[in-house]
């Protein structure tokens, strides 16, 4: 059996740079769902016996990751793997303590390996318990002081929470310890990649991009160039308005990986960051020239039609591309599409299908809600219910999610209900697009349109394009037109000298 040493993978620092930021560097990469959890430790042989006991059935079973990628695990004698089950054991049954007491007679025969603290936190992360997992790290800190993964770990907290000089002086505190740090060679170069993807991350946050060109120069230097590594070196190449070079650098990451966007595909993206529309159509253009079949290609297409509301192109494209491709990103994009064009028939056919394929899948199964409650079907409306309510139950906080659910509501007849919802999806400030036009219509309705104008104005000055956004404009127009106009002041005559 192998001692379980977590590492950031390599698939971890693609996310991490694909996004600028860091993305599962730790424990949170994506969270499994209790049931997802529980499914995954019952499969494996060592679990299927406890799987199947009154005790297997309370809290799921945390699971590492596949011994065989683990490439800084540290190899177990038989009476080692025995006390690691006996603590992995121990843990799913809440005995705490005693699990953490099992871990750390361990770790005083194998100091090569994974500090106790650090094996509680991935296991409170596999029950999605966040705060545990924090806890767990500051007293590993505490406990290991001289072990750097903790303190790389609490620094993709901190940038999680935006707090980007704390992860900076997290990350040198944990330098200072990897320097002196020679107790595990594979996990020290691992370590060392940490800490690197995190200084990217809150480098590329302050827009220090000289940082941000070192840290990904030292990645290239441990692991080699890759295509997301070039890739990223663009990214900040564009942010310093070196436009060329930065093509040069996706043209590298295209011989690398020719299955990934094409070039001039990437530099269109790239300027529409930089809000150059004509550059972004022309770089558009010549990849859809070049690539005339990719789904890729065609998918950035359709999105950069639709953020311009040129719903026929949009049209045209996603159908282009439906005959080469059915998946269920293309299906989702289709029914998008068809939802700007107010075609709901077909965009419920789309996201149905969607469905079909992954009945999971919160993306399609959200549009499919949107596309029955708004044709006017009393059975239409109450499937849509169902599948808006399903994906609160996963996300209850998700802001796009509860903006469905309130249309929905509101469709349905409860407008009380729906009012209640849309009120929670913009409690916090942030504005969704979606959910203040939805809240407008009713607050119209209500005749406070005065706030209701305040709402439309906030959706309609969003960058990201949404369905309503036509529907938008005219009612804001309306309440804007129907507003008594301010008699002029009469001014008083020059005094005359």
């Amino acid at each position: 059996m192998t001692f379980f040493v977590h590492h950031l993978t390599f698939a971890q620092v693609r996310t991490a740079l694909a996004v600028g930021a860091v993305a599962g560097l730790f424990f949170l990469s994506v969270p499994r769902s209790y049931a997802q959890t529980q499914n995954r430790a019952s499969s494996t042989p060592a679990n299927k016996a406890s799987a199947a006991s009154p005790a297997a059935a309370s809290p799921a079973i945390p699971q590492a990751n596949d011994p065989s990628k683990e490439d800084d695990a540290v190899r177990l004698s038989a009476e080692e793997e025995a006390k690691y089950k006996e603590a992995l054991e121990l843990f799913n049954k809440q005995d705490f303590s005693g699990s953490l007491a099992a871990l750390q007679e361990l770790y005083a025969s194998n100091p090569a390996a994974r500090p106790p603290r650090l094996i509680v936190a991935r296991w409170f992360a596999e029950l999605q318990n966040p705060q545990a997992v924090k806890l767990s790290l500051e007293q590993a800190t505490a406990e290991t002081p001289d072990d750097p993964e903790a303190y790389y770990s609490l620094a993709e907290f901190a940038i999680r929470e935006g707090s980007f000089t704390a992860a900076e002086l997290l990350t040198q505190r944990g330098d200072q310890a990897l320097a002196k740090y020679d107790a595990n060679p594979k996990r020290q170069k691992n370590m060392k990649r940490t800490s690197y993807v995190v200084k990217l991350a809150y480098s590329n946050a302050r827009k220090r991009w000289n940082d941000s060109l070192r840290a990904v120069a030292e990645l290239i230097r441990l692991d080699g160039e890759t295509a997301e590594l070039d890739r990223a070196y663009a990214r900040i190449l564009f942010q310093q308005k070196e436009d060329e070079k930065a093509r040069q650098a996706l043209q590298r990451a295209e011989k690398l990986d020719p299955e990934g966007l094409p070039t001039d595909a990437a530099m269109a993206q790239l300027y529409a960051t930089r809000g150059d529309k004509e550059k972004t159509k022309a770089s558009l253009d010549a990849a859809l020239k070049a690539n005339p079949k990719s789904t890729k290609v065609l998918l950035l297409s359709i999105s950069s039609a639709l953020s311009e509301n040129e719903l026929d192109s949009a049209w045209n494209l996603v159908q282009r591309l439906y005959k080469e491709d059915k998946s269920a990103d293309v299906l989702k994009t289709y029914g998008k599409v068809a939802l700007f064009r107010s075609d709901f028939k077909s965009a419920e056919a789309a996201f149905q299908e969607a469905v079909r394929q992954n009945p999971l899948d919160t993306d399609a199964s959200g549009g499919l809600a949107l596309a029955l409650c708004e044709q006017g079907d009393t059975d239409k409306c109450k499937r849509a219910l169902q599948y808006a309510a399903s994906n609160i139950q996963k996300q209850s906080n998700n802001r796009d999610f509860l903006a469905t659910l309130g249309w929905t509501l509101y469709k349905a007849g409860q407008t009380d209900e729906a009012v209640k919802v849309l009120q929670q999806s913009i409690a916090d400030g942030q504005i969704n697009a979606a959910s203040a036009y939805y809240f407008a219509v009713i607050l119209h309705e209500k005749g406070q349109d005065d706030v209701a104008k305040q709402l439309l104005t906030a959706a309609v000055s969003t960058t990201p394009p949404f369905a309503k956004r036509g529907d938008a404009e005219k009612l804001l127009a309306e309440l804007n037109a129907a507003q008594p106009k301010a008699q002029p002041v009469a001014q008083p005559n020059a005094a005359k000298n």
